[in-house]
């Protein structure tokens, strides 16, 4: 059985606005689906499929921000992510190394909420949440 080492980069190659998501532990992998509006009769067996279109994709990504020097470095991981996830549109990648980094997917996203960071001390961790919109596929 192999190991792969596994990263979800936010705009990458872009010097200085990259960001690589730290110690991720889930991530929601994107399924396009279809909508449609179904009508259903009361009397007969059977109903009416009338395709729409195609659903938004949301992708969630959660993970940890680990510092063993307390508090001090975990507000400073937690402000850089503030300040590099930003809400405009950006390229969001999953990658495995493989010998070389391969690229699984990617999507042109917008960040639809606050990042979240759960109640915790900031001792030695925090967790995080960021949930994206994906605008194009």
């Amino acid at each position: 059985m192999s190991s792969y080492i596994v990263r979800c980069v936010f705009n990458p190659g872009i010097t200085g606005l990259e960001y690589i998501f730290p110690h991720i532990f889930s991530i929601s992998d994107p399924s396009p689906g279809m909508k449609s509006t179904i009508i259903e009769g009361t009397r007969g067996d059977g109903c009416i499929v009338i395709p729409s279109g195609k659903k938004s994709i949301e992708i969630e990504i959660k993970g940890r921000l680990i510092d063993n020097d307390g508090y001090a470095d975990l507000t400073a991981l937690m402000t850089t992510m503030r300040s590099m996830v930003t809400t405009a549109q950006a390229i969001l990648t999953l990658e495995h190394f493989n010998g070389t980094w391969v690229q699984d997917w990617s999507y042109l996203v917008r960040r639809i909420d606050e990042i979240e960071f759960p109640e915790n001390l900031r001792t030695w961790d925090q967790e995080y949440n960021c949930r994206f919109l994906v605008i194009s596929y």
